[in-house]
């Protein structure tokens, strides 16, 4: 007899499990038991007090868009009040130049909704980008194209194939001719840093786009992707951070399971998936304990380990197996050090621009060349260190923003750039390359921003591949995303087609993860989107279908509703 018994048993505790669980417990009407291995849950939804001691950083995920939580805000109303709060800098992304100690900066949907102050900036280098800038900006406000950037992230493989997806993006298509953005056949198989240099004459915005691209973990000189690059650069106003920390996400998805009924185990090793003539019954765990399950069982692991671990070779036919041999996870890995400050960065480019001391996403660049940041990809993918002048490194100040993330007068400030996989290195030269490449980066940040030497550093906490690795579901590699995101690992590809709708050659088990689309994101769209298919599998509570509710157009309104929120918060309280 198995030792607990539930109607769902997720394997795994972190964003994914977590917003599945939601759907099931209230939607499925589900009793749910979560088993993590980690001694807390929430994954790489991850705040801790780190660099010194009252300086809160976030290890993993930083930037959350207003899109991420929009079925959660929708079906849960309470999962803001709870801490699932948004916020944004008064500058969204930029870069300093430090050949001329120019920058740029482009201001946040927050302190810029018209996007009128980013237009100015951008028009210092060249006024057709900046007329180009707010003609891609009415563009992204269109119903039409926000339902389909929705249908893109909320529906599994099988449900973006049907007729209602395919009309809409098809409706589109004059809207972008019209604006000047056509996905013609160059664009569709150029790279996106062919694509950014077609569209936009200035350097300077070049390389912001092509920078954030290589943050949404792509390589930019990838062939086929060059269509991505528009909603990358339409994305870029909206980036924004939680408040707190990242992990309140994950507290406020803990409190609504709670109250759900939701059952959580951590230090919890699972072996394996119990499976009785070709369906999945329950799990067994590495201390032999036997967890059943009524219903059905989740895997929130990476594939590798949902096929070779937990579900076991003899089960997978030949082409399965070494598609999940191939999958690849060696290039999205990113070195993310915090440090803990006596004063906030201020850069020398704020002689330009003093705003780009309150800016989220700084570039800190050799100059406004854009070749740089894929020379990095270049360098990366032959599996060797850049030189110092193609390093690529972003900057980030939360507590400019947000004061809690520090104790009062002090700073915390976060980076990152591309590094190599975990297992390139043993353990003994990772200790070695933390060190030197710390102080590679405190140089060249000193370049620009005078200010930050080691006298002001109270303390560094070095976040590599290799630290990564205490979350198993990044192993091989410590990769940020899993897996990587070519394009034979995205969309209807991710992780392999025979997986890509979440169902398992296994009865009643299914799996989902950041392996799993739309990916490398904290969001909440690979829970959603499992969950669609459990519920149609199963014939559970389908909320996107309640009266007023229909996908995509109520996520639309919540991804609204978000963005008024982040701005209504500058508004005094009386």
């Amino acid at each position: 007899m198995p030792d607990e018994t539930f109607d769902a048993v997720i394997v795994g505790g972190g964003t994914k499990a977590l917003f599945l669980a939601m759907y099931l417990a209230k939607y499925g009407g589900m009793s749910v038991g979560i088993f993590e291995r980690r001694h807390e849950i929430g994954g790489c939804l991850c705040t801790e007090e780190t660099a010194a001691g009252g300086f809160r950083g976030n290890t993993h995920a930083n930037i959350i868009l207003p899109w991420y939580y929009a079925p959660l805000y929708r079906d849960f109303p309470e999962f803001w009040d709870y801490g699932a709060q948004i916020d944004q800098y008064p500058a969204a992304d930029g870069a300093s130049f430090k050949n001329n100690q120019t920058c740029l900066v482009l201001y946040s949907e927050k302190h810029d909704p018209t996007q009128e102050r980013s237009a100015q900036e951008i028009a210092r280098f060249s006024e057709k980008d900046a007329e180009q800038w707010l003609r891609l900006r009415g563009l992204w406000q269109l119903d039409s194209v926000q339902n389909v950037q929705i249908d893109m992230m909320f529906n599994p493989a099988e449900f973006r194939m049907t007729p209602e997806v395919l009309n809409r993006q098809m409706a589109v298509y004059g809207d972008l001719i019209q604006a000047g953005f056509e996905p013609d056949s160059l664009v569709l198989s150029a790279s996106q840093l062919r694509v950014a240099r077609e569209f936009w004459e200035s350097p300077e915005l070049q390389y912001c786009i092509v920078r954030f691209t290589l943050t949404s973990v792509m390589d930019v000189d990838e062939s086929g992707t060059g269509a991505n690059s528009f909603g990358i650069t339409a994305t870029i106003p909206t980036l924004g951070f939680v408040k707190g920390g990242t992990h309140q996400i994950a507290h406020a998805a803990h409190q609504i399971l709670i109250g759900l009924g939701c059952k959580f185990f951590t230090h919890t090793d699972v072996e394996k998936v119990i499976i009785e003539n070709g369906t999945a019954t329950g799990i067994r765990l590495k201390d032999g304990s036997r967890i059943g399950a009524r219903k059905l069982v989740v895997s929130t692991l990476n594939p590798t380990q949902l096929c070779f671990e937990l579900i076991g070779r003899e089960y997978l036919d030949h082409r399965v197996t070494r598609r999940i041999e191939l999958l690849e996870s060696s290039f999205a890995c990113y070195m993310d050090y915090v440090f803990a400050l006596h004063e906030a960065p201020n850069y020398e480019a704020a002689k330009f621009n003093p705003d780009v001391n309150e800016c989220f996403w700084l570039g800190l660049a050799e100059d406004a060349n854009p070749e740089h940041i894929a020379r990095e990809c270049r360098y990366r993918k032959i599996g060797q260190w850049p030189p110092i002048e193609d390093y690529s490194p972003v900057m980030w100040c939360h507590s400019i923003a947000d004061p809690s993330y520090a104790p009062e007068g002090k700073h915390i400030a976060i980076h990152e750039q591309l590094g190599p996989p975990a297992s390139a290195h043993t353990q003994k030269e990772w200790v070695e390359i933390r060190e030197r490449y710390a102080n590679e980066l405190v140089e060249l940040w000193q370049k620009h921003a005078p200010n930050m030497t080691w006298d002001n550093i109270i303390g560094c906490h070095a976040n590599t591949p290799f630290d990564n690795l205490r979350m198993e579901n990044l192993e091989p590699d410590g990769s940020n995303a899993t897996i990587d995101c070519p394009l034979y690992q995205r969309n209807e590809n991710r992780p392999i087609p025979e997986l890509a709708d979440h169902r398992t050659p296994i009865k009643n088990l299914y799996a989902t993860s950041a392996a799993w689309h739309p990916g490398a994101n904290a969001s909440s769209a690979e829970s959603y989107n499992c969950y669609k298919i459990i519920a149609t599998d199963m014939g559970l509570g389908k909320p996107w279908e309640e009266p007023g509710k229909e996908d995509p157009d109520s996520l639309v309104e919540q991804t609204r509703i978000v963005e008024r929120r982040i701005r209504e918060s500058l508004k005094p309280t009386l």
